[in-house]
């Protein structure tokens, strides 16, 4: 399943400090807390994401079972590997358009 830019911006956030304050979220998002937590809430249901009631969000990769931690990680590279092609597809659109005004001058 390929996740919302938003949701990807707060896992890949989250992945890389290991937890987060959903305050700090909702900061980082410029929303408010109660809409921050309806984005973690959304990544708790998909199984990414657990937060505990300080709601402190953290990445959900227990499993005694090494096949799918794999599965877990893989999941969310690429998702972000999806974000990424898509931006790098925005920004060669962008590109072309540029290089057609230019021709046209």
């Amino acid at each position: 399943m390929e996740l919302t830019p938003r949701l990807q911006d707060i896992l890949n956030m989250v992945k890389n400090k290991g937890e987060m304050d959903l305050r700090e979220i909702a900061l980082f998002l410029k929303v408010s807390p109660k809409t921050a937590k309806g984005y973690v809430r959304e990544l708790v249901r998909l199984g990414y994401m657990e937060m505990d009631e300080n709601g402190i969000v953290r990445l959900v990769v227990k499993s005694e079972d090494p096949v799918q931690k794999l599965t877990k990680l893989m999941e969310i590279h690429e998702s972000e590997i999806a974000m990424l092609k898509k931006s790098l597809e925005e920004v060669r659109e962008e590109l072309m358009k540029l290089k057609r005004k230019q021709k046209e001058r």
